[in-house]
């Protein structure tokens, strides 16, 4: 059984597409946290907001990292930097394909980050 970290198990209404991997990010990168995350209902692209300070930009390679497609092996997965019209803190949002295979694709990137965290601490 997968373990859900504090921060999704407290979230009620999560699209359920987006708890693996707002769950994997939350768990094996600290210092990044999902604030906000839509599966786009088969009509739109899957998106994952993050919230990174200064101190979390190390980590966001190591997310980044299964996000491409050749280390996933699944096309149309990016992420994007912005800011608003108010010159707001820079943003991350990951996005995806559109459906059933942006579904399918956060499941199996999520089960590549656990993987990847779950052997490294294994190590030490």
């Amino acid at each position: 059984m997968i373990m859900l970290s504090p921060i999704i198990e407290s979230i009620p209404d999560i699209d359920k597409e987006c708890v693996a991997l707002c769950d994997a990010i939350n768990l094996y990168a600290p210092k990044i946290r999902t604030v906000e995350s839509c599966c786009g209902h088969g009509k739109r692209t899957y998106k994952i907001w993050l919230h990174i300070g200064n101190e979390g930009l190390d980590e966001l390679p190591k997310i980044l990292y299964f996000l491409d497609v050749c280390h996933n092996g699944r096309p149309g997965w990016s992420c994007e930097i912005y800011t608003d019209c108010g010159m707001s803190p820079v943003s991350f949002k990951i996005q995806g394909p559109v459906g059933d295979q942006a579904y399918d694709d956060a499941e199996y990137i999520a089960g590549l980050i656990r993987a990847y965290f779950e052997e490294n601490m294994a190590k030490g």
